[in-house]
């Protein structure tokens, strides 16, 4: 891939994104992280929500703690996609060479 010519993603779009359930790893293009992320996010507000009907306070409030730290590790992965978008990963083996010379 030409780095060159990559195409930016925008860190701060990604970010305001994570708004939506996995939408700072779909806006990056990672999609099934997109949809791990986002199917945790919404089953982690539903049974908060379902504890928070039925009483169970201390159930909620840990899902609450569990669903914020999903956020933020949203949030952190969508900033580090977005920065490294484009980024190609693998070595070109054929531009890497390695030479040794004896010279006397």
């Amino acid at each position: 891939m030409n780095l060159v010519n990559a195409e930016k993603k925008n860190a701060a779009v990604a970010m305001v994104l994570c708004v939506v359930p996995g939408g700072g790893q779909f806006y990056t293009e990672r999609y099934i992280p997109g949809v791990i992320i986002g199917a945790t996010e919404v089953a982690l507000g539903y049974y908060a929500y379902k504890y928070h009907t039925e009483g169970k306070h201390e159930k909620r409030n840990s899902l609450l703690w569990w669903g914020l730290f999903v956020f933020g590790y949203s949030l952190a992965d969508a900033y580090v996609g977005a920065k490294m978008y484009g980024f190609d990963v693998e070595a070109d083996i054929d531009r890497v060479s390695l030479g040794y010379s004896w010279q006397w």
